[in-house]
């Protein structure tokens, strides 16, 4: 089934930063490609057998070798950063990461 605007009570407000996702995306970690599309935040999740995982990213503005990398508990986390760029170098294989969209 397709959206449905007479559904949607909010289908004649702007689309903003700070509202919020109207979707969600599963992220594949690559060490050559950009994101397709620059989620306005992440949800990471860390599955307990892991215990901690890393998180390698370029955010929106950082130059291009100007990686981040971001470090979680196991869980379920958002994280509100606009990157560009997740990394499969420096990624702990076995998280799901999703990017939230406007």
């Amino acid at each position: 089934m397709s959206y449905d605007r007479e559904k949607d009570p909010f289908a004649d407000r702007a689309r903003s930063m700070t509202a919020p996702a109207s979707a969600s995306r599963l992220l594949t970690p690559s060490d050559t490609q950009e994101l397709e599309l620059y989620p306005k935040a992440l949800r990471v999740y860390v599955p307990l057998s892991l215990g901690e995982a890393t998180l390698r990213v370029t955010p929106l503005l950082a130059a291009d070798d100007a990686a981040v990398t971001l470090t979680f508990l196991a869980g379920v986390f958002t994280e509100p950063l606009v990157i560009r760029k997740l990394w499969a170098t420096g990624t702990t294989p076995g998280i799901v990461v999703h990017g939230y969209e406007v």
